[in-house]
């Protein structure tokens, strides 16, 4: 009996391998010449993991999706396996090879045994839905004979929810939105109403606050909500959005005296407040935020230093990179000693959250409203 634990312990410890095939085997770091010669002796495609070491999401993949039975069933009986660590080695040699494949971590390709890659994933997801994106690349419903089709003008809808699809699993994400906005304009606006289509638009709509679609989904979340969407998310990402766009609006008035960019500016933020008037939650906040680009564009420093502390004491203005540009406005602008011992004490608040080249940039504007204030009178 002891002998025979002795000797199960003994093959466990000196071939851990044996134990750890019951999922997907990989080779690792093999060169790839060898690799395509493997594949052709076998006559099977080749699937590749390109990984690195930093990437949680990779780590997530080879812990707990490849080493499931029913993926490893699948993958081994199918593919040649191999996984490159895209930093390393033979990984740095196979994204030369590849160079405009992979963007993001964990890519997977299949490739065939003339080295063309038939079918990408992108991104750590459940076994079911890999193992289903990769048999949908097996079937020939992948992004590379889907783009020769649409470039030949099949707008089927049909079709364009498949290319979306696979779109999406590679991580396509400026194809995605192109081929989205191309097929949506064919049809009235209202056709957003039609969850099919909406749960395919739903993505890029919510980022564009000068589209139509986002007007749109802002005048009709009622209605949207009426049909099954979920309102507090899209509530979320609606007022993120727009958030962010009258943020930046106001970094580029504050970054600009010509008269002309400043109109355009002003005819920007006509747009946002007509959407900001809506009833959705955080939209009154942003608000707020846009009243300060009133200011600005009269040239009015006082009003303007005055109404950002409000928003800055009632926790309205969120962003960190949006006080900074605000705070190093004010002090270029204002001579006044007590605006600007508050406009460094804001920076120096500021300062203790961030970090690298974000503190640095706040330490100068630091120095420099320590300098104004010194000189004034």
């Amino acid at each position: 009996m002891k002998k025979s634990l002795f000797i199960g312990l003994f093959i466990t410890l000196i071939f851990p391998s044996v134990f750890a095939q019951s999922g997907t085997r990989f080779l690792e770091n093999t060169p790839w010449v060898n690799v395509l010669q493997q594949a052709k002796q076998e006559n099977k495609l080749i699937f590749v993991d390109c990984y690195t070491s930093w990437c949680g999401p990779c780590k997530q993949l080879a812990t707990e999706i490849f080493p499931q039975k029913i993926v490893g069933d699948f993958m081994n009986s199918k593919f040649v396996n191999v996984k490159y660590d895209m930093e390393k080695e033979e990984g740095l040699t196979f994204n030369q090879k590849y160079p405009d494949a992979i963007k993001a971590y964990p890519t997977m390709l299949i490739i065939n045994t003339t080295g063309e890659i038939i079918h990408k994933i992108v991104g750590s997801m459940p076994a079911e839905e890999l193992l289903s994106a990769i048999e949908e690349g097996l079937q020939g419903n992948t992004i590379y004979t889907f783009e020769k089709e649409y470039q030949k003008g099949n707008k089927d809808w049909t079709f364009i929810k498949k290319y979306l699809v696979a779109l999406k699993y590679a991580n396509e994400k400026e194809t995605y939105e192109q081929v989205a906005r191309t097929y949506i304009s064919r049809f009235p606006i209202d056709s957003l109403l039609n969850l099919e289509i909406w749960n395919i638009m739903k993505d890029i709509i919510v980022k564009d606050p000068y589209s139509r679609e986002f007007r749109f989904t802002v005048a009709h979340i009622n209605d949207l909500e009426q049909r099954g969407v979920e309102r507090y998310p899209l509530e979320q990402e609606l007022s993120s959005s727009i958030g962010f766009a009258v943020n930046m609006l106001l970094i580029g008035c504050l970054n600009t005296e010509n008269k002309d960019t400043l109109q355009i500016y002003e005819e920007q933020a006509k747009q946002l407040r007509s959407l900001l008037m809506h009833p959705i939650k955080g939209f009154p906040e942003s608000l707020a935020e846009l009243s300060l680009n009133e200011c600005r564009i009269s040239g009015n420093v006082n009003e303007l230093y005055k109404r950002f502390c409000v928003l800055m004491n009632c926790g309205f203005i969120k962003r960190s990179i949006f006080q900074e540009y605000m705070l190093e406005y004010l002090i270029q602008k204002s001579n006044n000693k007590q605006h600007l011992q508050t406009c460094i004490d804001y920076l120096l608040a500021l300062q203790k959250n961030t970090s690298g080249w974000e503190k640095e940039n706040i330490n100068k504007t630091i120095v420099t409203g320590k300098e104004k204030l010194n000189s004034c009178k």
